[in-house]
């Protein structure tokens, strides 16, 4: 019996059609195969269970088409995300290669990598088909912004302890995001001014986010005063994790307020590029060692005073050890992060910041 079934096996994969699917990759989308599933009977046994893993494989391990997807790897070669195929029936499969065909996952990915390094997630994140009905149907998939459809998937493997991860929860007409709690609810495309940065650089499918969510030492999860503005999901989400991680390790930092016009505006400049490169108001020049952080206010909320309104407060934390017997300049005994920080700052800043 186990013979005969795996000789109808072989017989399927050698199937000229299969053969066109299993080799041509992208060039046989999913739609062609829903097609053929739909409208030719003698096709429906060549795209069962076995081959439809085949093709999700494909869009996971093959460079090319985990690129177009957005499914990026590690610099050491790990996997981030992936699927629990062999556990899923005909129609999970379908709806995996559906949202993985759509593409566009290089923001979640690149938070699936910090969760990662952070220690929230074990890589590869592995979707089930639990996570994959969070939408009932591909047209609900479609309605919901993408990145935040991604993140309602696979928001439950960041793992920040305690039970408590990146959880969604539909509350009537809002959303709340990590406890489904009042308090805990994210606006997705809040109202901003025509001319904040935000706004001028919304992008559709990773829109701006609004919330009181933040976590704080020994006192965990906590709302704050005033809702704060994220440039996107993504950013909503990497800053969280940045924020737990700080909240649960040894950070040593530094501060200083310095003339955005300094060095050829080169302060101003980095706080008004798209939020969407890796810079602007938060600068993550390697999440795990530095972060600088630019603000017209000191970290403990008091403002500048008038004459002082050119210039910026500059924050850097480090994860960094501390080098001893070197003195106290912060760049002698945390030389990592000063060399990360002073790539962004310049020589000019950086020596006004760290001293000559």
């Amino acid at each position: 019996m186990q013979h005969a079934e795996q000789h109808h096996q072989q017989q399927q994969q050698q199937h000229s059609v299969w053969y066109v699917c299993a080799h041509r990759g992208s060039d046989f989308p999913l739609q062609d195969v829903l097609r053929l599933r739909k409208t030719c009977k003698w096709s429906r046994a060549l795209f069962g269970a076995d081959q439809l893993r085949h093709l999700l494989s494909q869009w996971t391990t093959d460079d090319e088409l985990s690129t177009q997807a957005g499914l990026r790897w590690t610099a050491n070669g790990q996997q981030l995300l992936t699927f629990d195929e062999q556990q899923m029936g005909v129609g999970d499969l379908l709806a995996a290669l559906c949202v993985t065909e759509m593409g566009g996952w290089s923001e979640m990915s690149e938070a699936i990598e910090l969760a990662g390094q952070c220690g929230n997630c074990q890589l590869p994140v592995r979707l089930t088909s639990a996570d994959l009905h969070q939408y009932p149907n591909k047209t609900a998939y479609l309605a919901a912004p993408r990145v935040l459809a991604q993140l309602k998937m696979v928001g439950p493997h960041i793992d920040f302890g305690n039970g408590v991860t990146f959880q969604l929860f539909q509350y009537g007409n809002t959303l709340r995001a990590i406890q489904d709690q009042a308090g805990f609810e994210i606006d997705i495309n809040p109202p901003l001014p025509p001319n904040h940065p935000y706004q001028q650089h919304r992008q559709p499918h990773d829109p701006p986010v609004r919330s009181r969510i933040a976590h704080a030492p020994a006192l965990g999860w906590q709302l704050t005063w005033g809702a704060r503005d994220y440039a996107s999901v993504s950013s909503f989400v990497k800053r969280i994790v940045l924020d737990h991680f700080s909240g649960t390790h040894q950070i040593n930092s530094t501060y200083r307020m310095i003339n955005r016009h300094v060095d050829n505006n080169r302060l101003q400049t980095i706080v008004t590029q798209s939020p969407h490169t890796s810079g602007g108001m938060h600068h993550d020049i390697n999440p795990l060692r530095c972060r600088l952080h630019f603000a017209s206010s000191h970290p403990d909320g008091h403002r500048p005073s008038l004459r002082r309104v050119d210039h910026l407060g500059v924050l850097i934390y480090t994860t960094e050890s501390a080098v001893f017997g070197v003195g106290d300049a912060f760049k002698n005994r945390f030389p990592v992060t000063y060399r990360l920080a002073r790539a962004v700052l310049g020589d000019v800043i950086s020596a006004m910041f760290f001293g000559p």
